[in-house]
């Protein structure tokens, strides 16, 4: 019976008439893309895959001003004076921190590039298999 209901469900998919079938297995849902709907949107879903988790920050993490104000501090200070051990470290640990934080907020868009870079190639390959 299970078998059947599911069959009918992707039916639209399998003969063409859809270009996704949502189903129920068990207690999950399971989307199904038609093939040729597959190969349109691979570059979007390699890319929503593939790109860095914007996983939560763990505590004591959290990015803030007084933090930004203390690592700008230590920068004027390494620049006008030599900075102690404990503060180089101390910079190295905060401009890390700043890193990821914009990394979370605001990541590099080359990935963007290299999607509708990927998205112009498939097209390219269309056309040459005319």
């Amino acid at each position: 019976m299970r078998t059947a209901t599911l069959e009918k469900q992707l039916e639209p998919v399998t003969s063409g008439r859809e270009k996704m079938a949502r189903a129920r297995v068990g207690k999950n849902t399971v989307f199904v893309l038609s093939e040729a709907f597959f190969r349109r949107v691979q570059p979007l879903l390699d890319y929503v895959a593939n790109r860095p988790g914007a996983a939560p920050s763990s505590p004591g993490t959290e990015w803030s001003e007084k933090k930004n104000a203390r690592r700008v501090a230590l920068i004027n200070q390494k620049n006008d004076q030599v900075l102690t051990a404990a503060e180089k470290k101390e910079l190295a640990r905060l401009q890390k921190e700043a890193d990821e934080f914009r990394d979370r907020v605001a990541p590099a868009r080359n990935e963007i590039l290299e999607l509708a870079l990927a998205g112009l190639k498939a097209k390219a390959a269309k056309k040459r298999g005319r």
